[in-house]
């Protein structure tokens, strides 16, 4: 008697008067399970597999965190998802898992409501390499916290996984009441499938409740728990950030193809040298920008007749607008725009630059590698040059980086048009010479070049954060040959926090640039823009 009055069933019109056999019909129609939240393309899977393959490490994270939540390996996918397309969106809840409904669903949550991730979005979207990186070091993160955040998201040890059986039993039961309720209709039953089907019910009716009832319980624990469960997702963010920002970084430095952030056996040698080598790390951040900056000078300038070059400006001289603006003039309806904009001198036009050699010539880079500049100065240094060495190679222009440091410590790297390789600039990127400072040897070296090596009409740009007298013997041996080679000396002067410090070399510069006075890429933007 004890048992019946817990049973909801005991007769077969209970059954069909009650939403049950509904419900056992609707379960049975479900599609089948998945632990993936995120939708993706054919094409966005074949993209994930391919990056995928041979990543042994992410292979052994996943297992072993699978041995924990079930549901855990479709995290990385659903992450790299998430980052990579350009309209991510969700797959419904009824055919998620209970574990994927119960955990990939509130961390991917709390993933797009970080601060950083607007950031990580711009740089992973579209581009497939970091998006992989930054979702695999997201994943190694949130497997370190697996413990934790099963605690705070699953309740009781292994409730994810109790729901996910308990979701799983009462399917099986609603399966079973369906097939029954489908005999009962053909009125072809017996006394004993009639007890059966009204069993099945109250199975099924079990199972739901039990599945009530522990799902009630991670809700409440979730919501208990969001802080503590959106700053461990928070740190997981941030490190998939700073992997995003790396591969950006040094792809966009070093590459040939810098807006190619796919995974290519190039891409993959090159993370994997730079990332050995501190030194290339902090010269990365540097030059990806400064090649940034290269890359829109470069659109913002024009080739006319016989290569005299223009950039744009606003004004209203027509000799010098463009096409476009004085298209204006062809409709009445654009005339009072065009009137208007000449009145205010907002006609685009072109502006001729002074049709002179300097920075036209080959380019000579004297780079200061005494111990005082080592760390962030030196790295900086290095953008610098390594971006007058794609200004060159832009141009079919020689080029030579000048290593000095002290009197008897000096390098000379000499890059000629198509006669060198990437590993030759990332050698000459890691030279660090330190010990003090002499600008006659490097200065010598320059002139050197210019009489045996072929550099004519040579750029030179002379970087350092030191001082140092020049004798008089060189200092007439610089005025002669500059007179002879008609070379040119831009100085760049590392004072920041030291403002009028001297320059041995002034009298000899066209032009000198001091980080007291300028922010380091209001420097390149000039020196660039120079040399476009």
């Amino acid at each position: 008697m004890n048992t019946n009055k817990r049973k909801a069933f005991r007769t077969i019109a209970d059954v069909l008067h009650f939403p049950i056999a509904e419900f056992a019909a609707l379960r049975r129609k479900t599609a089948q399970k998945t632990d993936r939240v995120m939708r993706s393309s054919k094409l966005e899977d074949s993209i994930y597999a391919e990056l995928r393959e041979d990543d042994r490490e992410l292979d052994l994270t996943e297992n072993a965190a699978a041995q924990k939540l079930n549901s855990f390996p479709a995290l990385s996918r659903d992450v790299f998802q998430s980052l990579y397309s350009l309209a991510p969106r969700k797959n419904d809840a009824d055919i998620l898992t209970a574990a994927a409904q119960k955990f990939n669903v509130p961390i991917l949550d709390h993933v797009v409501q970080q601060d950083d991730y607007p950031t990580l979005k711009n740089i992973c979207e579209g581009r497939s390499l970091p998006a992989y990186e930054a979702a695999a070091e997201f994943t190694g993160r949130a497997a370190e916290e697996l413990d934790g955040l099963l605690s705070e998201l699953g309740g009781d040890k292994g409730a994810l996984n109790t729901l996910e059986k308990l979701e799983t039993a009462r399917d099986a039961a609603a399966e079973e009441l369906a097939e029954l309720l489908d005999a009962q209709a053909t009125g072809e039953t017996t006394e004993t499938d009639k007890q059966a089907l009204i069993n099945a019910a109250n199975r099924l009716n079990s199972k739901q409740r039990q599945v009530e009832a522990v799902s009630q319980m991670l809700d409440t624990t979730m919501l208990r728990q969001t802080e503590t469960v959106d700053l461990a997702v928070s740190a997981a963010v941030q490190v998939a950030t700073k992997r995003a920002q790396e591969v950006q970084s040094i792809i966009g430095a070093w590459s040939d193809e810098p807006m190619n952030m796919c995974r290519t056996p190039e891409n993959l040698a090159l993370l994997e040298k730079v990332r050995q080598s501190t030194v290339l790390k902090d010269i990365s951040k540097y030059l990806g920008r400064f090649r940034e900056i290269f890359a829109q000078a470069k659109k913002n300038s024009y080739a006319y007749g016989r290569g005299e070059t223009y950039s744009l400006e606003l004004g209203n001289n027509l000799s010098l607008a463009l096409t476009s603006e004085l298209a204006m003039l062809a409709t009445p309806e654009t005339i009072p725009l065009f009137l208007r904009k000449y009145q205010q001198k907002q006609i685009k036009q072109y502006r001729r630059r002074e049709p002179v050699y300097k920075g036209m010539g080959d380019i000579i880079c004297c780079l200061d590698e005494s111990g005082s500049t080592e760390g962030e100065t030196a790295a900086w240094g290095k953008a610098v040059a390594m971006t007058l060495l794609e200004i060159a190679a832009e141009s079919r222009r020689n080029f030579a980086l000048i290593h000095f440091a002290g009197s008897s410590s000096c390098q000379v790297d000499i890059f000629r048009p198509g006669e060198y390789t990437l590993e030759d600039k990332l050698t000459a990127a890691e030279t660090f010479l330190g010990g003090g400072t002499n600008f006659e040897r490097p200065i010598r070296e320059a002139i050197h070049l210019m009489e045996s090596e072929g550099f004519e009409k040579a750029d030179v740009v002379f970087i350092t954060d030191g001082e140092c007298e020049l004798s008089d013997g060189c200092q007439q041996e610089l005025q002669v040959s500059q007179a002879v080679y008609h070379f040119t000396v831009t100085g760049i002067l590392l004072d920041k926090g030291r403002a009028g410090m001297g320059f041995s070399l002034e009298p000899f510069c066209q032009k000198i640039y001091r980080t007291s006075e300028l922010t380091g890429d209001g420097i390149m933007q000039s020196v660039i823009s120079l040399r476009v």
